[in-house]
């Protein structure tokens, strides 16, 4: 590939550089690697999992929307969450950040571990990410879904010219290759890291890229064995949108192609990933997620009176058993005196508000449902004041 004289860009070799026995990218990568076959585990059952997971989704595909300037705050989003289950919305910017989520769901049902990430994985997360968003500048579409763009294309705020549209076939073919064509297990990170840089450099398409590139390095954390399907939960984004000026500036510093500061680049992704890794995999502790999540949320929303007293001590009792469900019966004892008609009143109420979700093939049995209705503003609550949740999604 010759230089990119058009774009007046200079061919950046996608180089494996090895980072330096015993520096701290190395015990990073080490650390990384134990977590990425640690056995999760208090455990959590799946019916609360999947639940968190959905949670989690939430704030990936936010995070994701709002480093590219989307100004939704994480209070307004949850509002929306629970306000329109069904996630059809008129609105755009809340349409953009659903269309993140929906990538998720993608992925995580179209790539596995040491599974391969193709062009046609790449192009369908770019259809799904700009599906029914206007074109720019009024809003965050693409004239081109799930095609390589044939046109030239500016970063906002950034001195990077992407390469020429006539090479980015070329580059995106040697980028798949790189991801795909897998040296050893021990360079699987720097791979991640430093293919999130390259098409960052490349910029694939006419619009969307960033949105995109994050769904990328999620593809590449479950191809890699950080398997969300075994009880795992991964909140990439959350590296970038902690600081964004930074994010950019670790970026174009990788634009040099200089090993030390591509090293430098891969660190701080690296770094982030194991941060928000031993972060979040605290949740998957049943007694940690009973006293320090579920349990304060449940107090909150009853402060809050999104929840009755009766309904609270329902809830509590779910959360409390050692299965985190309940059988229906149960719940009738807890309720008391009541009449049988009346006792199977106030358990429809918390079902038809989704905070009581019957287990299938289970009888009449139930668990706590906290993720789409109001119990969730206090789940919420409770992962901010923890610090499960980068403070820059509540900022205007």
């Amino acid at each position: 590939m010759e230089n990119d004289k058009k774009a007046n860009v200079k061919k950046l070799p996608l180089a494996l550089f090895e980072p330096d026995w015993g520096s701290p990218l190395v015990k990073t990568i080490i650390e990384l690697e134990r977590l990425r076959v640690k056995k999760l585990g208090g455990p959590v059952p799946p019916y609360i999992f999947f639940q968190l997971k959905d949670i989690f989704q939430i704030l990936e595909s936010l995070g994701s929307a709002r480093i590219e300037g989307n100004r939704t705050t994480l209070a307004e989003f949850v509002e929306r969450v629970i306000e329109t289950p069904n996630k059809k919305t008129s609105d755009e910017k809340i349409r953009e950040i659903f269309n993140i989520g929906k990538a998720i769901d993608f992925i995580d049902k179209n790539i596995s571990y040491n599974g391969p990430i193709q062009r046609r994985h790449i192009s369908e997360i770019h259809k799904i990410i700009v599906d029914k968003l206007s074109i720019p500048p009024r809003g965050e579409g693409s004239k081109y879904p799930g095609e390589f763009r044939k046109v030239p294309v500016a970063i906002k705020g950034s001195s990077h010219v992407p390469p020429d549209a006539l090479h980015v076939q070329d580059y995106m073919d040697e980028l798949i290759n790189f991801i795909n064509g897998r040296v050893s297990p021990q360079h699987d990170l720097l791979i991640t890291a430093l293919a999130h840089h390259r098409m960052a450099w490349i910029h694939p398409f006419d619009n969307g890229n960033g949105r995109v590139i994050r769904m990328f390095t999620y593809a590449l954390l479950i191809k890699q064995g950080f398997q969300v399907k075994n009880g795992r939960i991964l909140n990439p984004t959350a590296i970038f949108c902690m600081d964004r000026k930074k994010y950019y500036h670790m970026l174009e510093q990788a634009d040099s192609g200089e090993k030390d500061k591509v090293l430098a680049w891969c660190e701080y992704v690296l770094n982030g990933l194991k941060t928000e890794i031993e972060k979040i995999d605290k949740l998957l502790n049943k007694d940690y997620l009973l006293k320090s999540i579920l349990s304060p949320a449940i107090a909150f929303s009853l402060e809050r009176e999104n929840i009755t007293q009766r309904e609270y001590e329902i809830l509590k009792g779910v959360i409390a058993n050692p299965k985190m469900s309940i059988k229906s019966a149960d719940i009738e004892k807890m309720i008391g005196h009541e009449s049988s008609v009346q006792r199977s009143r106030i358990i429809k109420k918390l079902k038809d508000k989704g905070m009581l979700i019957p287990l299938k093939d289970k009888g009449r049995v139930y668990t706590i449902g906290f993720a789409n209705n109001y119990l969730l503003r206090g789940v919420i609550n409770v992962l901010e004041k923890n610090g499960f949740i980068p403070m820059s999604l509540n900022k205007n």
